[in-house]
C-alpha cells in the first residue's frame, strides 16, 4: 500500500501508515490545499481502488488527508484540538 500511495504522493509528501488491526494512517501533502476533507478521502480511495483487492482495501480503517500546515497545526495544538 506504501508503493501505491507512494507513486501518487512522492517526497516531499510523507506517508506514514501502521499495521496493527488494521491500516490507519496519514498522508501529507500540499495537493490537499483547497481540496475538502470528502475530496481528498475520494482521491485516496480511487488510487487504492485501482490497486487493491477488495480483502486488502477491507484491512484499511483510516487514512487522514492534511496539508503541511494542517500537519504543524496538529503537533501544535494536539490530536483532540485540532478543528479544520
Amino acid at each position: 500500500m506504501k508503493r501505491i500511495l507512494g507513486k501518487a504522493f512522492p517526497r516531499p509528501d510523507k506517508i506514514m501508515l501502521d499495521d496493527e488491526d488494521g491500516i490507519i494512517g496519514t498522508i501529507v501533502s500540499s495537493r490537499f490545499k483547497g481540496i475538502d476533507t470528502m475530496d481528498r478521502v475520494n482521491m485516496i480511495w480511487d488510487l487504492l481502488d485501482a490497486e487493491l483487492t477488495p480483502e486488502e482495501r477491507r484491512r484499511v480503517v483510516l487514512i487522514v488527508a492534511m496539508t503541511p500546515i494542517e500537519e504543524k497545526l496538529h503537533a501544535a495544538t494536539g490530536p483532540d484540538d485540532l478543528h479544520l
